[in-house]
């Protein structure tokens, strides 16, 4: 079934009907705007590294470190980064190690107060609601509210949520919610077939995925900075 081009996406939200190139596509290309804001996230350079893209999963962390007050999580991406630097200066021919290691390091920042409370869980507004097929390589994300897809959503799509994410159907690309660090969001799926699934900063990717639940209802849901999965109750 295709979309219907009567659709569109409520204020508030971004569907974009295919991710734009990045640097792994075309030799020195550079990704700008506020679309490609969506993807500096601790999810996506994790996810960059993990697919070998360690370029871009450097130059994520690199903006993330840039835009990062003090505290707990900055010292995790600084280190994250010298890890894969670390990686890329091991692994690069002779000469390359060289320009690496005189690349300049992120400018020193004045300490600043850790805040006690966390921060508070946004504003969340009427939902997102999406009653048509999300088919391979668009990306639908629910800026500041939860995501109803009613639809199948196909493999090498891509859902992304400030709150929470249900799919009633087979759920087989990427689900994010709680992408803005809102760690209470869970997703939620009729058919658990997903390429990658995960909520903040953490996520599962699919051989991760217990195979058991695999087809199954399901939920996805963070315990201590950790992904669970778990199969819906009554189901």
């Amino acid at each position: 079934m295709r979309p219907s081009s009567k659709w569109e996406p409520s204020e508030g939200s971004q569907t974009l009907p295919r991710p734009a190139p990045t640097d792994a596509d075309e030799p020195g290309g550079a990704a700008s705007g506020p679309a490609q804001d969506l993807f500096v996230t601790e999810t996506m350079a994790e996810l960059s590294a993990r697919q070998g893209r360690t370029a871009d999963a450097i130059a994520i962390y690199r903006r993330l470190i840039a835009g990062a007050a003090a505290g707990e999580r900055l010292l995790r991406w600084e280190r994250r980064l010298a890890t894969l630097e670390g990686t890329v200066i091991a692994g690069a021919p002779a000469g390359a190690s060289a320009r690496l290691a005189e690349a300049p390091a992120p400018a020193s920042r004045s300490p600043r107060p850790v805040p006690v409370e966390a921060p508070p869980a946004p504003i969340l507004h009427t939902p997102l609601m999406i009653d048509q097929p999300v088919r391979s390589g668009q990306i639908v994300y629910a800026q500041g509210r939860d995501l109803l897809v009613l639809a199948p959503v196909n493999s090498g799509s891509q859902l992304m949520a400030d709150g929470h994410i249900h799919v009633y159907g087979p759920l087989r690309g990427r689900a994010v919610a709680g992408v803005r660090g809102w760690a209470q969001a869970q997703v939620f799926c009729q058919r658990l077939e997903a390429e990658l699934v995960g909520v903040d900063a953490a996520y599962l990717a699919a051989d991760d995925l217990p195979v058991e639940l695999l087809g199954k209802p399901a939920r996805i849901w963070l315990d201590q900075g950790v992904c669970r999965v778990q199969r819906l109750l009554g189901s």
